[in-house]
């Protein structure tokens, strides 16, 4: 059930465009991501239920993940208050939370904007961890039957 909620709430920060949004919706958006990091915390504080087995250095990350996130969203009433990069932050902190929880990190979804090519427009890009990982896997692998240098000449 929490994965669905947390499916909501993530899905509604990458929200298509806002002319389609109800600020009611994104208001509660907003309440939702509080309130279950609230319930998530106080689990993870009291070592019951599913948070009883984190180890304390991801117990540790995952309260300062939510810190990050409380603090992003204080005085937000709605996500359209966030900028893109706040949304992209808060939405890399919500999924590592998850991640950590329910011990799936190579299916935790990562998103950065990057710039496009040739452009001053920004776009998002999301990539799983496990998908991010054998990319650099295949350049490293590219690289080294290149001998290292993609351009050099021989002599």
């Amino acid at each position: 059930m929490k994965k669905v909620v947390m499916a909501l709430v993530l899905g509604g920060l990458l929200a298509a465009p806002a002319a389609f949004a109800s600020v009611d919706r994104n208001a509660l958006q907003v309440e939702s991501i509080r309130s279950q990091q609230a319930e998530i915390r106080a689990g993870v504080e009291s070592r019951t239920g599913r948070y009883k087995n984190l180890n304390a250095d991801t117990r540790s990350q995952l309260l300062a993940k939510q810190g990050e996130v409380l603090r992003t969203l204080e005085g937000k009433q709605s996500t359209d208050d966030l900028n893109e990069e706040q949304k992209t932050e808060v939405f890399n902190a919500l999924e590592w939370i998850e991640a950590a929880i329910n011990k799936t990190e190579d299916e935790r979804l990562v998103c950065e904007r990057r710039q496009i090519l040739g452009s001053t427009r920004r776009e998002r890009v999301c990539k799983t961890v496990a998908q991010m990982r054998e990319e650099r896997d295949a350049a490293r692998n590219q690289m080294d039957s290149r001998g290292g240098c993609a351009d050099c000449k021989s002599n």
